[in-house]
């Protein structure tokens, strides 16, 4: 007998891997350093798609935003570095 919680015969699907850059490991740093939380979230169960959620501040955390799209494999990681950079490029010398 199969668990209430079993969907079917849906294989695990990763999100990739992708190297970062120097420049983007130190922008990760700097926005956990400064209480900038940028995170993917799945699209929906079981689907490879995930969308970007920002929040700010110490828990509970205040939600930023949302990325407007989902994106697929891989390219989910080089979004979340892209926002990254993003606040470390713009916020690094004003904080």
């Amino acid at each position: 007998m199969a668990a209430a919680h079993y969907r079917g015969n849906k294989k695990s699907q990763g999100m990739g891997s992708y190297t970062r850059t120097p420049e983007e490991n130190e922008a990760m740093l700097w926005c956990n350093r400064n209480n900038i939380c940028i995170s993917p979230r799945q699209a929906k169960w079981g689907e490879p798609f995930w969308f970007i959620d920002i929040a700010k501040g110490n828990y509970p955390r205040k939600t930023i935003g949302t990325s407007p799209e989902a994106y697929g494999r891989i390219e989910i990681w080089k979004k979340v570095s892209e926002y990254q950079l993003y606040y470390y490029r713009k916020y690094a010398n004003k904080i």
